[in-house]
């Protein structure tokens, strides 16, 4: 089955940039783009959409599609509208998709974006990668993935390896070492550790030039002094209980908020 990249719609300024990354994304997967039209994202969406709203929509949507069949003549572009509540309509579209993606709106340098409850809620729950968009996206720079120290790492490592791959990209991967270097050590301890994590990928997608970050200190300082100049940010994500519900891990939630570029948010089981 050919998954299509699926992006989630709803007129916005931060939506069109998003399904304007969605289609170069499906164009450099060589599969279809689907607009998944949500109406409204808010919390409270069980309130009926005034017809004003919802026509003014619908004519953001024709632009939309418009612009990427301008832009890609090559890509098919699927429209589907939904009823559920976004949410469950967009955890349920990213079970058929390559990748999700979805927008986020910029707050400013200092404060970072602004992740609201739906997408936030989705990339915690959604069953397959989710990449959110920050506007606005050159596309340029390397992939820029964090390698944390529990496994499984395979589900991660292939989509970064493969978006790299895709983009023609360095893949730059930053990991915080498992201990300071000892006297007379060039550098942090567990260098031949990645190195083995690495091996069967570097030979599997030799094409891939591969930049190891193995430092010490904060793993989300790293990673956005990373991400300053990257195409993508890759993270992975393991369910992290909370009082109030499932998290985000720290760098995660980091990267999301504060990546300069969009970050995807991968899975892990």
């Amino acid at each position: 089955m050919v998954r299509p990249v699926s992006v989630g719609f709803d007129g916005s300024a931060e939506s069109l940039a998003a399904a304007a990354w969605a289609g170069r994304e499906a164009v450099l997967r060589g599969v279809p783009l689907r607009l998944l039209h949500v109406l409204d994202v808010r919390a409270d969406a069980a309130q009926p959409v005034p017809s004003s709203e919802r026509e003014w929509a619908e004519s953001r949507l024709e632009v939309a599609r418009e612009q990427l069949t301008e832009t890609h003549p090559e890509l098919r572009v699927d429209v589907d509208r939904v009823t559920e509540p976004p949410v469950r309509a967009l955890v349920d579209a990213a079970r058929d998709a390559e990748v999700l993606v979805l927008g986020s709106r910029e707050l400013g340098t200092v404060q970072g974006f602004l992740l609201g409850p739906v997408s936030l809620a989705v990339a915690t729950h959604a069953p397959r990668p989710v990449v959110v968009v920050h506007e606005p996206s050159n596309g340029g720079g390397a992939v820029v993935l964090g390698l944390g120290r529990a496994r499984p790492y395979d589900p991660l490592l292939a989509f970064a390896f493969q978006a790299a791959a895709a983009r023609g990209a360095v893949l730059r991967i930053v990991q915080v070492a498992d201990g300071e270097p000892a006297a007379g050590e060039p550098e942090p301890r567990g260098g031949s550790a990645l190195a083995e994590v690495l091996r069967p990928w570097r030979e599997r997608m030799p094409a891939v030039e591969v930049d190891e970050w193995l430092t010490t200190g904060s793993a989300a300082q790293h990673l956005l002094e990373a991400a300053a100049q990257a195409a993508l940010v890759v993270v992975g994500r393991r369910e992290h209980r909370h009082p109030l519900g499932v998290a985000l891990g720290a760098v995660a939630h980091a990267a999301l908020h504060h990546a300069p570029c969009p970050v995807a948010v991968v899975p892990l089981g």
